[in-house]
């Protein structure tokens, strides 16, 4: 048991701005599909498993090869975030594994390779916890009053963007080990380390527009 690794994907029953967004059909498969599938070829992960307190998703999740856990109510709301739901999975799987990976299933732009290139990452730099990101050149400003101001640069002495190095977390990969999970009840903490993911196959789907806008990506990338 040397790396023994877990994929856990949550996956909630409710979702406001796109109804049943989880499994709504998703280049003719449903979305989760592409999460379930990016894991199960995975070389490092060992067990995967999709914790839901839908009945539906279960089902589907179940026909296509994941193992399943029944999510408590509880941990249901849209309130709750996902490291709840994830270490009350872990809890219940009552097996020991090195690190557990939690895969969102809006990122279905993620990649096999992207997972098992992170998971090499982690065990690589020794780190207590790793985050995918997509590298930003941001520049921002936030309300002053009435009116607003720069927030992480100079306007007066305006940088190159290749010159602001920043990262932006994109949900897809989190990776954890177990006594993280557990004792912080969050995905992250101790040291933590990123893997960088390229901007197009970083969309988290959170409304129709992204919806649309990956599944037509996915469409040319293949």
């Amino acid at each position: 048991m040397k790396n023994k690794i877990v994929a856990i994907i949550p996956a909630r029953g409710g979702s406001k701005r796109i109804k049943n967004k989880n499994i709504k059909l998703f280049n003719s498969k449903p979305l989760i599909f592409w999460t379930i599938k990016a894991a199960l070829n995975s070389k490092k992960i060992d067990d995967v498993y999709v914790t839901s307190e839908n009945k539906t998703i279960l089902k589907i999740s179940k026909r296509f090869n994941s193992k399943i856990i029944k999510r408590p109510k509880k941990l249901s709301n849209n309130i709750i975030m996902p490291d709840k739901a994830v270490r009350d999975a872990y809890l219940q799987i009552k097996k020991k594994y090195k690190y557990v990976v939690t895969l969102q299933p809006t990122s279905p732009l993620r990649t096999t390779y992207d997972i098992d290139a992170s998971i090499e990452k982690i065990i690589k730099t020794n780190s207590d916890s790793l985050l995918s990101c997509f590298k930003a050149h941001p520049f921002i400003w936030k309300k002053n009053n009435k009116f607003f101001k720069s927030n992480n640069y100079d306007y007066k002495k305006r940088p190159r963007s290749q010159d602001i190095k920043l990262f932006q977390e994109n949900g897809a990969i989190y990776i954890t080990k177990p006594n993280i999970l557990i004792n912080k009840n969050n995905r992250l903490g101790g040291k933590i380390s990123i893997f960088e993911m390229g901007f197009w196959n970083s969309i988290d789907i959170d409304n129709l527009e992204d919806f649309k806008m990956a599944e037509l990506i996915m469409k040319k990338l293949k």
